[in-house]
């Protein structure tokens, strides 16, 4: 592992709020690995890594790759809300009511 996943890997978990009990009881693993696995002292394996970036919601290239962007990640986000309008789009009047009232009462935090 580098410095930079390890770094990665800290900052991920105090952007997702956990403290390293937390993130290390998720992840089933001690507090001291963690603690070594953010400090560069321990090798995590690749189950791992994807298992961090799921918890901490995160891509695992961000985890891995410096020259990770954002704006990759936008197009994919595009691409996918690209493909929710081409659905919505092709909904009756009446289901498309009702889509936008289920989303006014999630925002609302209704449901």
């Amino acid at each position: 592992m580098s410095v930079f996943t390890a770094k990665k890997l800290k900052e991920a978990r105090n952007l997702a709020g956990m403290s390293q009990d937390e993130a290390a009881n998720a992840m089933k693993i001690s507090r001291r690995r963690l603690q070594t696995i953010e400090a560069n002292e321990s090798q995590v394996t690749s189950d791992e890594i994807v298992d961090f970036a799921k918890l901490y919601h995160v891509d695992v290239r961000e985890l891995l790759l410096e020259s990770y962007n954002e704006e990759e990640q936008e197009r994919i986000l595009s691409n996918r809300y690209g493909s929710l309008t081409k659905l919505y789009d092709q909904l009756f009047d009446r289901d498309k009511e009702d889509v936008i009232w289920v989303i006014k009462q999630r925002i609302e935090g209704r449901i």
